[in-house]
């Protein structure tokens, strides 16, 4: 959120919060220091979970996709004959994610097809479901 906040303070945008573009939920994972995590879980990633193996007390990977997918059917459908822009900050997993389901094509946590730059810029056209920037990041 401090991204959006940012933002609208900005260029005096409201913020509509909504907790299906936060990042992978990894449980007992979140906020733990990489060295501790690599102690209590050793060889516990992102990477190497199963599609239907959830972080302990979090989500599994195909929990993450669908909650992304069911936002980007919302968003789609509740946007799509809105004539105007309509800007979306969230995190690159979660962008990740839109690339595959705009290209249609299968998504998994073994590999990363698109890379999203730290932050970068992704102007979507909802009519034509085509990325028109990716990764713009020339205004830092």
């Amino acid at each position: 959120m401090t991204t959006a906040r940012f933002i609208s303070d900005e260029v005096g945008l409201s913020i509509q919060k909504d907790s299906r573009l936060r990042e992978t939920n990894n449980g007992d994972l979140a906020g733990m220091l990489n060295e501790t995590a690599l102690a209590q879980y050793p060889g516990l990633f992102f990477s190497s979970l199963k599609m239907d193996e959830a972080y302990p007390n979090g989500e599994s990977p195909k929990d993450f996709y669908l909650r992304i997918k069911n936002w980007f059917e919302d968003f789609c459908s509740n946007y799509d004959s809105t004539s105007g822009n309509i800007l979306v900050v969230t995190h690159s997993g979660v962008i990740n994610v839109i690339y595959h389901l705009v290209n249609g094509i299968q998504w998994s946590n073994k590999c990363c097809v698109f890379k999203c730059n730290h932050c970068s810029i992704h102007i979507l056209d909802l009519d034509t479901k085509m990325f028109e920037v990716e990764n713009l990041t020339d205004y830092i």
